[in-house]
């Protein structure tokens, strides 16, 4: 794992066309953007949601939505679509 400190408005670039950027740092929290091409997925993943490639219910066949989706957009950044 890779560890880095950045300040807020600085950026880190992955692979030449994915940009992260620190957008606010708190006390117990940071609010980055992601800005990379449509073709690549984003996923999180948090403590309580299964891994993304394997669905909560292993039994159920049903379209994926983002796991990005009903969260509030990142100050400045696009709507992906």
């Amino acid at each position: 794992m890779l560890i880095i400190s950045r300040k807020k408005d600085q950026k880190i670039i992955v692979a030449d066309d994915i940009e992260i950027t620190i957008l606010e740092v708190g006390r117990n929290r940071v609010r980055f953007g992601i800005k990379a091409p449509k073709h690549i997925p984003i996923h999180t993943r948090l403590k309580t949601s299964p891994a993304p490639d394997q669905p909560a219910d292993a039994g159920a066949v049903e379209a994926k939505a983002s796991p990005l989706e009903g969260l509030p957009a990142a100050a400045g950044m696009l709507k992906r679509r």
